[in-house]
Parts: structure tokens; sequence; C-alpha cells
């Protein structure tokens, strides 16, 4: 074989290798953005999310100005709703079934979120009956649920007008005397890190559901 001849047959090898290694490239990225594609989570629309029981308002609504407190007795105003995800059910701690069974349910929830979410999301028990749920009461209660939950009580005006703003409707009912109860919504209101109300998750609650919805809602709304 003359000189020439090998030096051919050497190029026609390398192009041949050339080919094949950007075929292998092409058909690899063709194949890893198919899969991507694939198992992206598709952006669920506004109704889509109802049907799951997440409910959006077309815009974000300004929550009024409020004074509170949180269960360690320090003041609460609308800039601490700032900079995270708040999920905030309106409840009491003298609540003999719906509140224990939500924030149980909440705590499973808080759980399944990965690290980085959990982080950026706050859950909240607003108290809609402050008369008796003393910051104290609150905190000891919470601790039942989970240490990273936080808890909202203060001025029953305050309060009302807080629930009112968040759309989760609340009432005493009459009667009862010192075991009185309160009627209330078992939603949760949900608050952006603008610190605007953003919507709220109906009850009853599924724990999976709630977790899909929150996470498309954190990503694309």
């Amino acid at each position: 074989m003359s000189n020439t001849d090998g030096s051919h047959s050497q190029k026609q090898k390398r192009g041949i290798r050339a080919t094949v290694i950007c075929i292998v490239v092409i058909s690899s990225f063709l194949v890893g953005s198919f899969f991507y594609a694939f198992t992206k989570a598709r952006v669920m629309t506004r109704d889509e999310l109802r049907d799951q029981g997440a409910y959006l308002y077309e815009n974000p609504r300004l929550i009024p100005g409020f004074s509170l407190l949180d269960e360690r007795g320090a003041t609460i105003t609308p800039e601490d709703l700032k900079g995270k995800w708040n999920l905030l059910f309106f409840g009491f701690t003298y609540c003999p079934d719906i509140c224990p069974t939500t924030l149980a349910q909440m705590k499973l929830f808080y759980q399944e979120l990965e690290p980085e979410v959990q982080a950026n999301t706050q859950i909240w028990l607003a108290s809609v009956d402050p008369a008796r749920d003393t910051p104290e009461q609150l905190k000891n209660y919470l601790e039942f649920f989970h240490p990273s939950f936080k808890g909202i009580t203060g001025d029953f005006l305050e309060i009302h007008r807080f629930a009112t703003a968040l759309n989760i409707p609340f009432a005493k009912v009459p009667g009862g005397g010192a075991d009185y109860l309160v009627e209330h919504s078992a939603n949760i209101a949900l608050v952006n890190p603008q610190g605007h109300s953003q919507g709220f998750f109906k009850a009853p609650l599924n724990i999976s559901k709630l977790k899909t919805t929150y996470l498309t809602i954190r990503e694309h709304y």
C-alpha cells in the first residue's frame, strides 16, 4: 500500500470517527431533551388548579395593615409575611376536631417538602378565639405539631379584619358558656413572598393535591 493510500485511509477513519461522535452527541442531546420535556411537570391552568382544590385570584390582593402578636408575644405586621410563602389556617386551640386534624395534615404536608422549599415556607395558625388563645397558649399548642409552625393572636377586631382580607370567615357560636365554640373555615389562605393574598386551598385537604398545587403555584404563579 502506498503512503498516499495509507494517508487516505487514516483520514477516512478520522472522518468516520468524527461523524460517529457527532451523531452520538446529537442523539444524546435529542434523547435528553425528549426525556426532560416528558418528565418536566406541565404547568397547570387556573381551572386545573381549582379542580385540585387550589383557588387563585386573578390578581394578588393587598392585605390591609394590622398589628397582632405571634406565639412568642412579638408584634406582627404585614411586613412579617414578606420574604416567604405563607400558608395560614384560621382555627383555635380549644377546637375539638377540625383544627387538630388540619394541623396534623399540614405537618405531613410540610414534612414532604424539599428542605429548600421548607425554608421558604411558613405555616401559621391564626386564632379565631384570641380571648383564650394567648401567645403562650398558642406556643404550647403548636409544639405538638411542628416546631417551625407559628401562631397569630391579638385583638379580636384586628383578627377579624385580617381573616376577612384573606377571605376566611368565622363567627362565635352563641351559647356554650365558657366552653363556647367558634365556627370557621378549614380552608388554608395563601400569601405570597410579596405579602399579597394569592388565593386559598379549599377544604377538605388532600396532602398529595396540596403539595402538587402548592409547588406549581410557587413555580409558575
